[in-house]
C-alpha cells in the first residue's frame, strides 16, 4: 500500500471507529499505549475467574469470548505479562480438558453459536486451536499449548484439512508452527493456500495475523496469497469490507492494516 491509501484507511477508522478501535489503530501505527479509560474498561469487564462473558450468555465465562478479548487487548498493546493476560490464560488452562482440548460447558449448549457448541467436533477443534494459540503466543502455559497441538494433530488429514471451520486451520497452523511441528503446519498451510479465494477480507486479515504471530514466514505461499487477495478486496475509498455488515468494517480495516504491517507491506 502507498501512503495515500494508508491515509485513507486511517481516516476511515478515525472517523467511524469506537474509542477502543481508535486506540488499536494508534498502537498499531505509533506504538502508543491505550488510554487509561480504555484499559480500565477491559479490566472491569474481565470476570473474577479471568474470563469474559460472551454476548450469548451474560453470566458465564466463555473460552471463546476470552480468546476474542485477548486479541483485542493484544492489539491495544497491553502487556502479555500483565495481570489481565496472566489471569485470562490461567482461566483457559484451567478449562482445558485432560485430553488437551477445549469446549464450552454443557449447560450453555442451547445458547452457544455453532462455533462454540458443546459436544460438536468442529467447535471443539476450533476452540482448541484458538485457546492453544493464545497459550502458545503468550508463552504463559506452554504445557497447555503442547497438549492442544497434539490433540489437533490427531485430527489432521493427509491433505492438511481438519474436520472443522476454516478459521481452525490457520489457528492450528500457527500453533503448530510456534510449537515446532513444522510438518503439520506445512500440510495445513498448503491446504489454506488453496482456500484463499473463498475468504472474506476479515478472515484473510485474521489468517495473516495469526500465521505471522505464530512464526509462519511472510514469504510462505499461504501468507502471500492471502495478503495479495486482501489488497484486491480493499475499497478504493479506504476501508476493507466486512461480511458482517458495514458497522464491522472499521474492525476489519484495522486487522487488514495489522496484517500488512506484519508482512512489511505497510507504507
Amino acid at each position: 500500500m502507498n501512503q495515500s491509501e494508508v491515509n485513507a484507511a486511517v481516516a476511515y477508522v478515525n472517523e467511524r471507529g469506537t474509542a477502543v478501535e481508535r486506540a488499536r489503530l494508534r498502537y498499531l501505527l505509533h506504538g502508543e499505549s491505550a488510554p487509561t479509560d480504555v484499559r480500565e474498561q477491559f479490566e472491569r469487564n474481565q470476570r473474577g475467574d479471568g474470563g469474559w462473558s460472551p454476548p450469548w450468555a451474560a453470566d458465564y465465562s466463555s473460552v471463546d469470548a476470552t480468546c476474542f478479548q485477548l486479541a483485542q487487548a493484544d492489539q491495544l498493546g497491553l502487556d502479555r505479562r500483565s495481570p489481565l493476560f496472566i489471569d485470562a490464560v490461567r482461566f483457559l488452562a484451567e478449562r482445558q480438558r485432560a485430553d488437551g482440548y477445549w469446549e464450552e460447558e454443557a449447560d450453555v449448549a442451547e445458547a452457544a453459536p455453532p462455533w462454540a457448541e458443546p459436544g460438536d467436533t468442529s467447535a471443539r477443534l476450533y476452540l482448541t486451536a484458538n485457546c492453544g494459540f493464545w497459550a502458545a503466543v503468550t508463552g504463559l502455559v506452554p504445557t497447555a499449548a503442547r497438549d492442544a497441538a497434539a490433540y489437533l494433530s490427531y485430527h489432521l488429514r493427509a491433505d492438511g484439512e481438519l474436520p472443522s471451520f476454516l478459521q481452525t486451520h490457520w489457528l492450528a497452523a500457527a500453533l503448530w508452527q510456534q510449537r515446532g511441528l513444522v510438518d503439520e503446519a506445512a500440510k495445513t498451510l498448503g491446504y489454506l493456500a488453496a482456500q484463499v479465494g473463498d475468504l472474506s477480507a476479515g478472515n484473510l486479515a485474521w489468517m495473516v495475523v495469526a500465521l505471522r504471530e505464530g512464526g509462519v514466514p511472510a514469504a510462505d505461499a499461504a501468507v502471500v496469497a492471502a495478503l495479495d487477495r486482501l489488497l484486491e478486496l480493499r475499497d478504493p475509498a479506504g476501508p476493507w469490507p466486512s461480511d458482517e455488515g458495514i458497522e464491522n468494517s472499521v474492525h476489519v480495516t484495522i486487522e487488514a492494516l495489522k496484517a500488512l504491517q506484519l508482512c512489511g507491506r505497510l507504507a
